[in-house]
């Protein structure tokens, strides 16, 4: 059954208007009509309303024909329904321009015989546009019900979206206020937006939180009342579901702070709270941690939304839940991994798994107001070790490269052990006896001869590597080489020598650091 509301062709089926004759404007019959009203005076549009049916006998404008043409301009222009008229009373008929126009706005003229009632027309039109309203009304509570019972049983949003497509016969979408599809129906139709289709908002507390699109342009008046219903019962589908989520956003976040502070829970107890929150025991973690100016890791700044669209979108391939801790002047993201799954081949088509760190890292290098730390990967009882390797990862490498944005431990490592073991072990006379010439010519030439030296072995003995690094043309590389055998007469080509330079110059610099 269609509810379209009363039309102006139904409106001269009815047995009051048999002896009615449509005169002009045929191509508006599908107007609704939605009230009535009798004219008594010519001037008429300051109360005309869409969809109204006026009904005159021409008595206000007998003296003046003329300003049934200014009538049907304002007819047309208050999309009203029809004029029903009775010409034969006060007027000679009905003017041929008055026709003409009538027809170009599509607004018909119904001609009434005089000895039809208008109370009986308006007493029968009413009661039949009350009939069908009120049918529209009990279809519409009996979709609200059955959607919102969906939602109250926690059916799924599949199932209410499954429910809306029949209502409405055509496929439909819910898409997130990021653009993400969240649900569709069929579940195998593609999301593809065209001319074809409307869509509307979905709002939870005046914010839209999503649009619910449907593939087809003209809906009846039943399928717009389903969208009306859909809309509301969508709000509470997802208003529910973002409860659930910042609730286990909330109890994770807990849980990780807990590991992130190394408290001492005991094997059983992660793996059960773990368990509880959706994350398997097996998986393996690395923390990355990212530190940055106020404002630039804000819950709004595009790199924020940047780095949580990625890491989402990757655990979604992978299969695995991450997490996004903002702290004080930093974010720290739990990343996980399946066991084994890098070491994996993969599937035909498919490229194969990468580590977090290449796939972040382009993203956190090109943010420049950043600098970004990955632990190594550890078990989630142990996620503590990676935070602090992290935070090394950080400190250690901006002090061994000032020009990059991103490390991870494991290019660190061999310095945060060197470090480690100077409080037992002392390294200065190694230092002093190596490039202990080398800082001194350093001081007094102003000179930065030990930062070049650190480069050149660093990349391998690469001069335009460390000229790119240094800001410096490459001659100038090449004579601060030269300068440096010199000044510390040493052979370059021994691995040995290059080893040990290596160590001391990273050393050196580490140190000088502090």
């Amino acid at each position: 059954m269609k509810f379209k509301g009363l039309t102006v062709k139904d409106l001269l089926k009815l047995p009051i208007l048999k002896n009615a004759k449509l005169v002009s404007g045929d191509q508006g019959l599908d107007r609704i009509v939605r009230y009535i009203d009798i004219m008594e005076v010519p001037d008429v549009k300051d109360w005309l309303r869409e969809g109204e049916l006026i009904l005159t006998t021409g008595y206000s404008i007998r003296h003046d024909p003329k300003l049934l043409l200014d009538l049907v301009e304002q007819l047309a222009q208050a999309e009203a329904a029809a004029l029903g008229i009775k010409p034969e009373r006060f007027m000679t008929g009905i003017p041929q321009e008055v026709l003409e126009l009538s027809s170009r706005y599509e607004v018909p003229i119904i001609e009434i015989p005089n000895e039809t009632p208008y109370i009986d027309i308006t007493y029968t039109v009413m009661e039949q546009i009350l009939d069908k309203q009120a049918a529209l009304l009990r279809r519409s509570e009996e979709v609200y019900k059955t959607l919102t019972a969906l939602v109250l049983n926690n059916s799924g949003i599949q199932v209410v979206a499954d429910n809306v497509a029949e209502l409405v016969k055509c496929p439909i979408w819910i898409v997130g206020s990021g653009g993400e599809l969240l649900v569709s129906s069929p579940s195998s139709a593609p999301y593809e937006p065209s001319a074809g289709s409307r869509q509307w908002d979905v709002t939870v507390d005046k914010r839209s939180v999503g649009r619910l699109v449907v593939g087809k342009e003209e809906l009846d008046e039943l399928e717009l009342v389903c969208i009306e219903q859909a809309r509301l019962v969508f709000a509470l589908e997802l208003m529910r579901r973002k409860t659930e989520h910042d609730t286990e956003q909330r109890l994770r976040g807990s849980f990780f702070e807990e590991l992130l502070m190394g408290l001492p829970l005991s094997r059983q107890e992660v793996e059960n709270k773990a368990r509880q929150l959706g994350l398997q025991p097996d998986w393996l973690w690395e923390v990355c941690m990212i530190e940055g100016e106020d404002g630039v890791l804000d819950e709004s700044s595009p790199l924020f939304v940047k780095v949580s669209e990625l890491v989402h979108q990757e655990a979604a391939r992978r299969k695995v839940r991450c997490h996004l801790q903002l702290q004080t002047g930093r974010l720290v993201l739990l990343l996980a991994t399946a066991k084994g799954s890098l070491d994996r081949k993969p599937a035909l088509g498919r490229e194969p798994a990468r580590e977090w760190s290449e796939l972040l890292g382009p993203l956190l290098e090109q943010g420049g107001k950043v600098c970004t730390g990955f632990g190594g990967k550890r078990p989630l009882g142990e996620v503590n070790r990676s935070y602090i390797e992290a935070k090394k990862a950080i400190t250690l490498g901006a002090r061994l490269d000032k020009d990059r944005h991103t490390f991870t431990f494991d290019e660190v490592e061999m310095f945060h052990l060197l470090l480690e073991s100077s409080e037992y072990v002392q390294f200065d006379p190694l230092l002093e006896k190596k490039i202990g010439k080398l800082s001194l010519y350093d001081k007094e030439n102003g000179t930065d001869l030990i930062t070049t030296f650190y480069y050149y072995l660093a990349t391998g003995g690469s001069l335009i590597e460390t000229a790119n690094r240094m800001y410096v043309h490459r001659n100038s590389v090449k004579y601060r080489i030269d300068r440096i055998k010199e000044i510390l007469d040493i052979d370059l080509d021994n691995a040995l020598n290059r080893f040990v330079y290596y160590l001391c110059t990273a050393f050196y610099l580490l140190k000088k650091s502090d």
